[in-house]
């Protein structure tokens, strides 16, 4: 018997000698491959956009492709908002902004913003990045993410980045 055609109809010659738990965590993996494969035949496998561009944005970035940027955030309405954060001693710290600008169906741009490695927020290159986040974050564009955009951010208020 594979892995792939396992069945929760004929389970396999050892299951009567596994413990309550495993016999347990057996049908619940042979739920969850059966779903799988379920889908599998009922959809058509992702495909990507073939026309993504990925930006890291940190103190090494220059003017320009921020400046590039910003004219593709004036020109954009939707966008894609995850965060992640670094789990601290005490609390957790914004680590990652990720921003994808939707453009069509086939073209998109993502930035990913590492907030470890910004430039001194005093530069100028901090103060363009604080526009292009502003431009992004008007009350004109849709933004899509798991919650909302204050739970988002919420660890994130040390950067003095996004105003909300």
């Amino acid at each position: 018997m594979s892995y792939q055609t396992r069945r929760l109809s004929d389970p396999p010659d050892y299951f009567n000698k596994l413990t309550t738990k495993q016999k347990r965590n057996w049908r619940k993996t042979t739920k969850k491959i059966e779903k799988n494969e379920e889908l599998r035949t009922r959809y058509r496998p992702f495909q990507s956009s073939s026309n993504i561009t990925v930006i890291h944005l940190h103190y090494k970035s220059t003017i320009n492709i921020i400046d590039e940027l910003i004219t593709k955030a004036k020109q954009t309405t939707r966008y894609v908002l995850d965060t992640e954060s670094e789990k601290g001693e005490r609390n957790n710290q914004g680590a990652l902004i990720q921003i994808q600008f939707v453009h069509s169906i086939s073209q998109s741009t993502i930035i990913l913003i590492e907030t470890n490695y910004l430039p001194n927020p005093q530069s100028i290159l901090f103060a363009r990045i604080e526009e292009l986040c502003s431009i992004i974050f008007s009350n004109n564009n849709e933004i899509i993410s798991w919650g909302t955009i204050a739970e988002e951010f919420e660890h994130f208020h040390y950067l003095g980045l996004i105003h909300l």
